[in-house]
C-alpha cells in the first residue's frame, strides 16, 4: 500500500494541493510528482507524522522549526547512534533522493516516543478533524491523505528554509552601501553581503501551491499518477471536504480584518523580495531566461518574448491605440519594434528618469531601416525626441505596457524589480493629465512569473496593478481589484529619489505653485 500525501488549505473558495517539483524532463516538458511513500508498519497516521518529520518545509507549515529542534536534540544526546542520522537528515537525503524524496525509511529507526520532534508533530495534528484518508479505488494500491493546514501563500511557503531576503531589498542595500563607503571597516563586507543578488539560491526542488481545480481541469502538466480517474475522483472529494470544513471560518473572518492580519511595511517588503527570489530561481532552474543572466535583480528577458509581443498586437486595445508607452526592458524590445512597425507613437521612459522623462518616437519621422534600431535602448535615445514634464499635457496615452517580475493573474497585483519607476511614471502621467480611466495597463511576462495567491495587502497606494497579462501562450484579463495611483505620494518616496530625479523636483514645484493638481 502506498500513500499520496496532499496537505490542503483554503483561500476563499479555492482549495490548494501541495505538490513536489522534481523537474523531471521528458521531451522538453517538465512533470510534477506528488509526495509518494510506502505506509510504514506503524499505520497511516504514523506515516503522515514521519513524512512531516522528514521535511523542513512540512514542519514549517505547522510552525515547527525542525532544524533547531534537531540541533538541540543532537546536543543533548551525543552518545547514541541515532544522533548521527538526525544530523545528516535535514537537507542532504531530501535533495539527493528522487521521486520518493520524503520516504520515511531513513527515519524509521529513530522515530520513537522519545523523539521531541515527532512528539511535537503529533501534538499539532488533529486526525479527527484536520485529516482525512481517501482510497483511490478497489483496484489501486494508492490512497490519499488530505491534511487541512492553515493557509499560507505559495511565496511564504517557498521561503521556508531560505535566508531572510528583507536585508537584500534594493533600498536597504543602497543605504547600506552608502554607509559602508563612509566606514572603511565595513568596506570588505559589502561584496559578500549582497553577492547573492547576482546568482540564484540553490533549490534542488521547488514547492508550490497548485489549485485542485487546475489539476482536474488539466490546466497544469501532471504525471500519469495524477491523471488517473481514481485520483481525479479523490481530488473532487477533497475539494468538497475542504469547503465544508472552512465554510464557518470564512463567514467568521469576512466581517472584519484582524489587526494581526494586516501586513506591515516591513512584511510587504519581505514578501515582495521573496516573490522575486522565487520567480528568478524558478526561471533560472528551468532555463526560461536569455541574456543577461542570471535574471536576479532584473526584469527577466524571458524566452519567447517575441511571441508575447505578437500576441499583444492581436488585442483590440492595441489596434485602437494611437500613443503607447512601453518600458525600456529588454524583454519588451520586440513589442517596441512592433509598435513602431504598426505605425503607433511610442513613448519610452529614460533610464532611471535621470535626464528627462520620456523619449518620443513617431514612425513617420523614421526611415524603414531605422525602426529596428529605434526599438533598442540606445536607438531610442539617439532617434527619439526628449519629452519634458510639462509637454505631457499635450499627449494622451492610450495604452501602457509595464514590465513585471511577478504578477497575480486573478487580482492584477504586480511586483516589479523593486525600484518603483513604473509606479512613478504612471503617477506623474496621471497628475499631468495624459492618462485616464480608459487607459489600459498591460504587462508581458512568462508563465512562470504568474503567482495566483499573492495577498491583497501587498499592494500599496503607489503600486500599479495591471488589466491584462499577455504571455507567449495566452491572454489573461484580470479582475484588477486595486485602485491605480492618482498622484505622487511624497511620504512614500526614498529621499535619494528626490535628489537623483530632477523630474520629481519639478513636479513638486508645480504642485506647490498650484499649476497642477496634487490630488
Amino acid at each position: 500500500m502506498k500513500l499520496m500525501f496532499f496537505p490542503v488549505t483554503m483561500i476563499e473558495e479555492f482549495p490548494h494541493v501541495l505538490l513536489y517539483y522534481n523537474f523531471t524532463r521528458k521531451k522538453d516538458r517538465y512533470f510534477l510528482s506528488p509526495y509518494e511513500v510506502d505506509i510504514s508498519t506503524h499505520g497511516s497516521q504514523r506515516t503522515v507524522c514521519d513524512i512531516i518529520r522528514s521535511s523542513d518545509f512540512l514542519c514549517g507549515l505547522l510552525d515547527i522549526d525542525r532544524p533547531t529542534i534537531i540541533k538541540q536534540s543532537s546536543s543533548n544526546i551525543t552518545s547514541t547512534g541515532s544522533t548521527t542520522v538526525d544530523n545528516s537528515s535535514p537537507t542532504i537525503s531530501d535533495e539527493t533522493s528522487g521521486r520518493r524524496a520524503l520516504s520515511c525509511s531513513s527515519t524509521s529507526g529513530n522515530t520513537n516516543s522519545n523523539d521531541p520532534l515527532l512528539t511535537m508533530i503529533e501534538q499539532r495534528l488533529d486526525f479527527k478533524h484536520r485529516c482525512m484518508f481517501y482510497s483511490t479505488g478497489p483496484a489501486s494500491d494508492l490512497c490519499v491523505c488530505a491534511l487541512d493546514v492553515n493557509y499560507n501563500s505559495s511565496v511564504v511557503c517557498n521561503a521556508i528554509g531560505y535566508s531572510n531576503l528583507l536585508t537584500y531589498d534594493e533600498s536597504i542595500a543602497q543605504k547600506s552601501n552608502n554607509e559602508d563607503e563612509n566606514d572603511s571597516s565595513n568596506a570588505k563586507k559589502t561584496p559578500t553581503k549582497y553577492a547573492h543578488k547576482m546568482r540564484h539560491q540553490h533549490r534542488q526542488y521547488i514547492h508550490q501551491w497548485i489549485c485542485i481545480r487546475d489539476i482536474v481541469d488539466g490546466l497544469i502538466t501532471c504525471n500519469h499518477v495524477l491523471k488517473s480517474k481514481g485520483i481525479m475522483d479523490t481530488l473532487s472529494k477533497m475539494d468538497i471536504w475542504v469547503k465544508q470544513r472552512n465554510e464557518p471560518k470564512v463567514i467568521q473572518l469576512k466581517p472584519a480584518k484582524s489587526e494581526s492580519s494586516v501586513m506591515t511595511t516591513a512584511n510587504i517588503k519581505l514578501f515582495k523580495a521573496r516573490a522575486r527570489q522565487l520567480v528568478w530561481d524558478l526561471m533560472e532552474i528551468k532555463n526560461e531566461v536569455r541574456f543577461p543572466r542570471p535574471a536576479h535583480g532584473r526584469i527577466p528577458n524571458f524566452r519567447y518574448c517575441e511571441v508575447a509581443a505578437e500576441n499583444v498586437t492581436g488585442l483590440e486595445c492595441f489596434k485602437r491605440a494611437r500613443v503607447i508607452k512601453i518600458n525600456p526592458s529588454l524583454a519588451q524590445e520586440p513589442l517596441r519594434y512592433l509598435t513602431l512597425a504598426y505605425n503607433k507613437v511610442l513613448l519610452t521612459p529614460t533610464p532611471s528618469l535621470d535626464s528627462a522623462l520620456f523619449y518620443k518616437l513617431e514612425p513617420k519621422f523614421l526611415r524603414r531601416n531605422q525602426i529596428e534600431w529605434a526599438a533598442t535602448k540606445t536607438g531610442v535615445a539617439e532617434l527619439g525626441t526628449v519629452i519634458q514634464l510639462q509637454a505631457l499635457k499635450q499627449i494622451h496615452v492610450d495604452l501602457i505596457v509595464v514590465s513585471s517580475v511577478v504578477v497575480d493573474p486573478i487580482t492584477g497585483a504586480r511586483i516589479g524589480k523593486g525600484k518603483g519607476y513604473a509606479d512613478l511614471e504612471y503617477a506623474i502621467m496621471t497628475q499631468m493629465g495624459c492618462v485616464s480611466n480608459k487607459t489600459i495597463v498591460i504587462t508581458t511576462c512568462h508563465e512562470s512569473q504568474l503567482i495566483n495567491d499573492i495577498p491583497n495587502d501587498i499592494m500599496e497606494q503607489h503600486d500599479l496593478p495591471v488589466d491584462i497579462i499577455v504571455t507567449p501562450k495566452r491572454y489573461i484579463y484580470t479582475k484588477r481589484l486595486f485602485q491605480r495611483p492618482t498622484r505622487i505620494y511624497w511620504n512614500k518616496l526614498d529621499p535619494d529619489m528626490m535628489i537623483n530625479i530632477p523630474v520629481l523636483q519639478e513636479l513638486k514645484r508645480l504642485e506647490e505653485q498650484n499649476i497642477i493638481k496634487s490630488q
